[in-house]
């Protein structure tokens, strides 16, 4: 292999960004550095090369409703709120993020985020299986593996065989998606002809990754393998050609059964399927599973920077508004991370920890950097977003807006926060359906707009009437400015500001004499602005 192949391999083996910083002066930070510790250290470099003045850390109340929303999909009530800011305890944000990750709801929402990730544009369903992993903290490549083999035998793994289900008649579309949700690459464009600008990606490639799946199909509701098979495809030039078995990196494995079916043999295995079919049985196991040699490839040393980089991409993405590479889908050797350094050390320390997915989590949310505030007052202009020197808007996800609009209309007492949340997460499933799920573009449409304003279910089921109901419990606060704070408090998680609670308390003056419908206009105008339906 020459000098410039070699350099081209390891670019490309190792994430396209490690390359970079391991032939800099400095190496990377020790390995027992702790994930905030790093993230703070490497995003602090780039301020300093760039002479950056980063945004203030968040307030307490700003900070509380961010993580809570992050790590449980909900909105802090006003007794959390109140105690949090309260609590002088130098370690609180600590104790906070270890209460939030232990509580029920985080599986709950983790659960949704991944299913989410995974199965966007089907109409699959994962969140059984991954509300079970998520729970017992599988590691990340055990998941990957779990999902690509779809051992249907295997009753830990329930469910897990959907991700192959939804994409199997269409083994295109699994290549890519497969490429893109656990590899961060979107090889589509390699299906036709080799990537045109980006060098990485050949029709080899994508064809090398859809061998894997070429033996899979299904029988009846069952998924099987054959003993045989290959692909073959027309090249941009010259002729057609078979295949091989290979890895985004070029690695390739040869399985047995490298041949095309006879007639006889295609006439066979036609009887044995329908027999199956009929019988309702589960046919049996490949001796071989081409699927189980992808998974084993992807993570072998060389290899499994891929996956592992894939989700930090998209894990720092969820948390900080924008990943380290952008687009998420475009992780190649052309498009280098904003933060190389960084991405390699996070690469090293996910990898050997396991793959574990909530120490990933907590380092990411306990840094400093995630607790900067959205507002940038240091004068001149907002910092780019991939500098990330102060927070990003992001607009909350279906489930997000749906479950803070149901619990925003509530009471909720400290004793029964973990019942009443729960009940809240179930009632909120049918309303999530009223909202769209956000994008890079994303703007509030008109559908979202006319169900806040106009829905009986709206009204009906964020803003109800009851003793452990907002509206019913304003009536009995004395003032009218101290009913302008509980509603402020109830919906933004945050005492309201002078000049707030004296506009709604001369609002509530002039429109007293039907006074429950003057509160679910204040509730509602609150629900409706755009600090309620962003994280910030």
């Amino acid at each position: 292999m020459t000098k410039i192949k070699t350099a081209f391999f390891f670019a490309l083996l190792y994430g396209f960004a490690f390359a970079a910083s391991a032939m800099a002066d400095d190496p990377l930070l020790p390995q027992e550095t702790s994930i905030e510790k790093a993230i703070d250290h490497y995003i602090g470099a780039n301020w300093k090369d760039k002479n950056i003045k980063p945004g203030q850390t968040a307030d307490d109340f700003t900070w509380l409703r961010r993580i809570t929303l992050d790590l449980v999909g909900r909105i802090p009530t006003p007794l959390e709120a109140r105690s949090f800011a309260q609590d002088k305890d130098p370690a609180k944000k600590t104790k906070t993020i270890d209460l939030l990750m232990k509580s029920s709801g985080h599986i709950r929402h983790q659960a949704r985020e991944f299913e989410y990730l995974l199965m966007n544009g089907t109409r699959g369903q994962l969140v059984a299986y991954l509300g079970k992993a998520l729970g017992e903290n599988r590691p990340w490549d055990k998941i990957f593996r779990e999902l690509l083999v779809a051992d249907e035998s295997n009753a830990n793994a329930k469910g897990a065989s959907e991700f192959l289900k939804v994409r199997v008649n269409d083994l295109d579309r699994l290549t890519n998606d497969v490429s893109v949700a656990f590899f961060g690459v979107n090889v589509s464009c390699a299906q036709c002809h080799d990537h045109p600008v980006v060098h990485d990606w050949k029709q080899d490639h994508f064809f090398g990754m859809k061998s894997f799946f070429s033996r899979t199909y299904e029988v009846g509701t069952f998924l099987a393998e054959r003993e045989y098979g290959v692909v073959r495809f027309l090249p941009n030039k010259g002729k057609e050609k078979q295949a091989d078995y290979m890895f985004l990196t070029g690695k390739k494995v040869a399985p047995p059964g490298l041949t095309e079916p006879s007639k006889d043999e295609q006439k066979k295995e036609k009887e044995k399927v329908e027999k199956w079919k009929k019988e309702k049985t589960p046919p049996p196991k490949a001796k071989v599973s081409t699927r189980a040699m992808l998974v084993d490839l992807a993570l072998s040393p060389k290899e499994q920077g891929f996956l592992s980089r894939a989700i930090i991409n998209q894990l720092w993405s969820r948390f900080y508004g924008q990943g380290l590479v952008m687009p998420l889908d475009q992780m190649h050797s052309e498009n280098p991370a904003s933060h190389p350094e960084l991405l390699a050390w996070l690469d090293r320390d996910f990898v050997a920890h396991h793959f574990d997915l909530s120490r990933l989590v907590r380092g990411m949310v306990s840094s400093e950097t995630y607790a900067l505030s959205s507002k940038y007052t240091e004068g001149g202009s907002s910092p780019l977003a991939k500098d990330f020197a102060v927070a990003r808007l992001r607009p909350l996800t279906p489930m997000q807006l749906a479950i803070a609009l149901r619990q925003a209309g509530q009471i909720i007492s400290l004793k029964d926060l973990e019942k009443k949340t729960e009940e809240v997460d179930r009632g909120a499933r049918g309303l999530a359906e009223q909202f769209q799920y956000p994008n890079e573009n994303f703007q509030i449409g008109v559908t979202e707009a006319l169900f806040l304003s106009n829905s009986s279910r709206f009204q009906n089921e964020c803003l109800p009437e009851g003793n452990d109901k907002l509206v019913t419990a304003m009536v009995k606060e004395k003032s009218l400015v101290e009913k302008a704070d509980m509603a402020i408090f109830s919906v933004y998680a945050r005492p309201g500001t002078p000049e707030e609670k004296s506009a709604i308390a001369d609002y509530l003056k002039n429109h007293g004499k039907n006074e429950l419908a003057a509160y679910r206009q204040v509730v509602w105008s609150l629900m409706a602005s755009p600090e309620f339906r962003f994280n910030h």
